[in-house]
């Protein structure tokens, strides 16, 4: 069955993170057929978003706000909890890192989702992917299989290759307004 996957897109310093190809190429893999959608969150990520679509993403979703310049935890999950309301994914994909190992667990409790951290590797594809991930300090590997639910893990980064980049590739490139005024700015 194929799926609708929501990726996020890591900008630093005005450039895509390489964990963001990582895990496009991840979302493919869970999407069997599906759509990927790159997520971009920030004050000037536009810029990047057709990079993502070149590494494989189907369309991106970008979330532009003077209050998401800088990451927050609490500015992050309210974008991105946005965005998810909007697309009613089957799955999510962040990069373990550390934006993601502080956002992937907020995300996913008010999902109230489980969470798969740190795959290293996935075997299968779609409804039958296994997620492959390190355990006791990596002397021993677990096998998980999401039987229900929203699929949500977080990627290591270096482990899944990206898609090779096709600079002719094009696909849609959207923005979405939330209202996240309300938060402090650090």
């Amino acid at each position: 069955m194929s799926k609708k996957v929501l990726v996020l897109g890591e900008v630093r310093e005005g450039s895509l993170r390489n964990v963001s190809f990582e895990a496009i190429a991840a979302g493919k893999k869970i999407a069997a057929g599906g759509e990927v959608v790159g997520v971009l969150l920030g004050d000037n990520v536009a810029a990047v978003a057709n990079e993502l679509i070149a590494y494989g993403a189907d369309r991106v979703i970008t979330v532009e706000h003077p209050h998401l310049k800088n990451y927050t935890s609490d500015g992050f999950s309210q974008a991105f909890l946005a965005v998810q309301e909007q697309e009613n994914a089957d799955a999510i994909v962040f990069g373990h890192t550390s934006l993601g190992k502080d956002l992937s667990p907020k995300i996913a409790s008010r999902l109230q989702s489980g969470l798969i951290s740190d795959v290293t590797e996935i075997e299968g594809e779609g409804d039958s992917a296994i997620f492959i991930r390190p355990i006791y300090s990596g002397k021993a590997f677990e096998k998980v299989k999401v039987k229900d639910g929203i699929v949500f893990f977080t990627i290591r980064p270096n482990n899944i290759a990206p898609l090779a980049k096709d600079a002719g590739r094009t696909g849609n490139v959207s923005s979405i307004s939330v209202d996240i005024t309300n938060l402090r700015t650090i």
